[in-house]
């Protein structure tokens, strides 16, 4: 999965090489930003959710391949129709929400309108990873990102000069397309389960529904604080949302190495353990993680701080990208850094109450983040720009970090043994 992810993190670097810093990217990156705050709120359940819950149904022996199939049918129909709203009313949704010019703004609503198949795609591509996951094939789910990536990459380069920054939206739908096609014909040939489309909302939907929902709301406010910060950023001047795009970018590319396969292989592992031997021994896997990521994460955090300047400045050397902007991609980027070690442990607890089903807590605990991120941003902002946006959100990470290692211990306590 690392190796798949990294390659995936090579997009920003070839855009900004070829495309620079400047209102088309701005527009682009804004509108990606919505794209996957409304598919990754909702694949982002999905792929975690499926897991445990396949699990459960595994052993029970039901059919996996029609709730897998009442899945995709039921909410390809609802994501259609938000779709459909959302491309009717996104002119004077990003008139309200950003202070770009018109011409700016037409540029956002055309990337908007050829990018919105991504949060159908993106969708169904996380909920059959999940389910191949449930199964152990790890392997497919960890490198098809790797695999978009290329397409994603070949398509820009050869339509940059004809079609300029739209070859970059086209791009991201021509590559998950690929990517979930890629998936369908995997189920098939490995014979997991017989995929049955279905628009039907039964009882077992329902019930998934129910578990969904608390980690729902969640994610989506989870990823609705990058999109605000991009929102909030186009407030700042031309370029700061890219600037902000490219510095997390950056810090991404760590906190894949350190948990991306990490967190998917534990879910599975952590669940099946979990409901055969009870509650201690979900406490002690959790406390074998956090000591684990917490050995790599500060000094990989230290190592980057101190060279973050001939990192930047190798990677954004090159290409369309104005040296002038180095200095505060380099303090944006070690806004996030200093995030970096609770966002490692906030993860693994998160992951923790979804093996519990205890995605109330999730809620709870992001609904507050969401307040405290806007109210830091509006402070730190004037003083530091689009600096100040990566600060706040390594702020509100270390009182996630806080808030959940405080509820944990009392929250295990309350299941009991099998």
């Amino acid at each position: 999965m690392v190796l798949g992810k990294s390659v995936g993190f090579l997009i920003p670097f070839f855009i900004a090489a070829w495309f620079g810093v400047n209102r088309q990217t701005d527009s682009f990156f804004l509108v990606y930003g919505l794209v996957i705050f409304l598919s990754s709120s909702v694949a982002g359940v999905v792929v975690t959710i499926i897991v445990p819950f396949l699990a459960e149904k595994r052993t029970r022996k039901e059919d996996i391949g029609a709730f897998v199939g009442n899945i995709l049918g039921v909410s390809g129909i609802l994501l259609l129709m938000i779709t459909t709203v959302l491309i009717i009313f996104s002119d004077p949704l990003f008139s309200l929400l950003t202070r770009f010019d018109p011409a700016t703004r037409r540029l956002t609503v055309s990337l908007f309108i050829e990018t919105a198949p991504l949060i159908i795609l993106l969708f169904w591509s996380g909920l059959l990873s999940g389910a191949m996951n449930t199964y152990k094939k790890f392997a497919l789910p960890a490198f098809s990102p790797a695999i978009r990536a290329v397409i994603i990459i070949i398509f820009i380069f050869f339509m940059k000069a004809k079609i300029g920054v739209h070859a970059v939206a086209i791009g991201y739908i021509i590559g998950e397309f690929c990517r979930l096609t890629f998936f369908f014909i995997a189920i098939r040939k490995w014979r997991l389960f017989r995929i049955k489309i279905s628009l039907g909302i039964d009882a077992r939907l329902k019930d998934f529904a129910r578990t969904a929902l608390f980690q729902l709301i969640a994610m989506t406010i989870g990823v609705m604080n990058p999109f605000i910060d991009k929102i909030m950023a186009s407030w700042i001047s031309e370029g700061s949302v890219s600037v902000l795009h490219y510095s997390h970018m950056l810090y991404m590319i760590p906190t894949t190495i350190l948990t991306s396969g990490l967190m998917v292989t534990l879910l599975s592992h952590w669940s099946q353990r979990f409901y055969k031997n009870g509650p201690n021994q979900l406490r002690g896997d959790v406390r074998k993680a956090l000591t684990v990521v917490a050995f790599w994460t500060v000094p990989l955090t230290g190592f980057l701080i101190l060279f973050h300047r001939p990192i930047v400045r190798l990677l954004f050397s090159w290409g369309h990208f104005d040296p002038a902007l180095h200095t505060q991609l380099e303090w944006t980027w070690i806004g996030y850094l200093v995030g970096l070690f609770p966002h490692a442990l906030v993860l693994i607890l998160a992951n923790a109450y979804i093996t519990m089903k205890n995605t109330r807590r999730i809620m709870q605990v992001s609904l507050a983040i969401l307040v405290l991120n806007i109210g830091l941003n509006l402070i730190l902002m004037p003083f530091f720009q689009v600096a100040g946006l990566a600060l706040s959100t390594s702020g509100v990470t270390l009182v996630s970090l806080v808030c959940f290692s405080i509820a944990f211990s009392r929250d295990l306590g309350k299941i009991e043994s099998p």
